[in-house]
């Protein structure tokens, strides 16, 4: 390990601790984070197959990681996006599968008490 890499996990460390003990909000938390992250990336270094993940700030543009930040500070946009994702992601079969064995049980249930009462 480097001696760059050994001075940001003792930042992440110290960061952690503040975090965990409430002395700092996540919004903070995430920004310091990536910014000490950010320290590890040399721009001169050579992307390969084998260095394929690149850090977010070499893909986007300026623009797009102030508006990344903002988004992900704002708790309600992150947790209305994130509810928005999970409801996307169910399969509208399973809807009506669900739907069809209820009325299933329903009607057996129907037919059952219409057989013993009379």
């Amino acid at each position: 390990m480097t001696e760059r890499e050994q001075v940001v996990n003792r930042q992440l460390r110290a960061l952690d601790d503040a975090h965990r003990l409430g002395q700092i909000t996540r919004g903070e938390y995430r920004a310091r984070r990536r910014r000490a992250l950010e320290t590890l990336h040399d721009p001169s270094a050579v992307v390969t197959a084998r260095k394929a993940l690149v850090p977010p700030t070499a893909t986007t543009t300026p623009r797009a990681r102030t508006a990344q930040r903002h988004a992900a500070d704002d708790t309600s946009a992150a947790g209305r996006q994130a509810l928005t994702s999970l409801l996307a992601m169910r399969p509208a079969a399973r809807r009506g599968a669900i739907l069809a064995i209820v009325l299933g049980v329903f009607l057996i249930v129907a037919l059952a008490y219409w057989a013993l009462r009379g």
